[in-house]
């Protein structure tokens, strides 16, 4: 969703998955080409909108909202940014790990996680700790395969846990589903 200001007010347009159908929605709305930018590549921009509130966008022509608190000058109409953080680190290791258990051909079915995180309690308050717990259901899992995977998302492919891991100590555990 991208909150795009005009005329008479803030609009929330939502843009499904793609930056053509960004491109497609600015050309028949040129009005708000100078206010909504399409970046490319590992890149990102951070508009600030008001009070605490900041819409950003991904090089792949997503956006989202991000917000403070009232107590910030937020209005609590988006994601903090440290929890964009922290989810971001969720997203790609549960990519990896259903990536993995795929490739080993497990019957993966579904796959979610938690993450609980304490922060320094002084400036800058990085994370310093964060625990990932892996919900994995599918039929036939094996514990082994699930462990591995885990850690290979861990050691070796999730980029941002093994960048959090340079400030936090991060652990895992997983729980499996049987599912028919």
């Amino acid at each position: 969703m991208v909150l795009v200001l005009g005329e008479s007010g803030y609009y929330c347009v939502r843009f499904e998955s793609t930056s053509k159908i960004l491109e497609r929605f600015l050309e028949y709305n040129p009005i708000f080409r100078e206010r909504v930018e399409v970046v490319s590549g590992m890149k990102g921009k951070v508009k600030w909108v008001d009070g605490a509130m900041m819409v950003a966008q991904s090089g792949s022509g997503h956006a989202l909202v991000m917000d403070g608190p009232e107590a910030h000058g937020g209005r609590n109409l988006g994601v903090r940014p440290m929890e964009m953080v922290l989810l971001g680190m969720g997203g790609c290791t549960q990519f990896d790990v259903v990536h993995i258990l795929k490739k080993s051909r497990q019957d993966v079915r579904f796959c979610e996680v938690e993450l609980t995180a304490e922060r320094a309690e002084s400036e800058p308050k990085v994370f310093t700790r964060i625990h990932v717990h892996f919900r994995v259901g599918g039929k036939g899992l094996t514990e082994k395969a699930v462990e591995r995977a885990v850690a290979l998302s861990a050691e070796k492919y999730c980029s941002a846990s093994i960048m959090l891991g340079k400030t936090a100590e991060i652990t895992h555990d997983f729980e499996l589903v049987e599912m028919e």
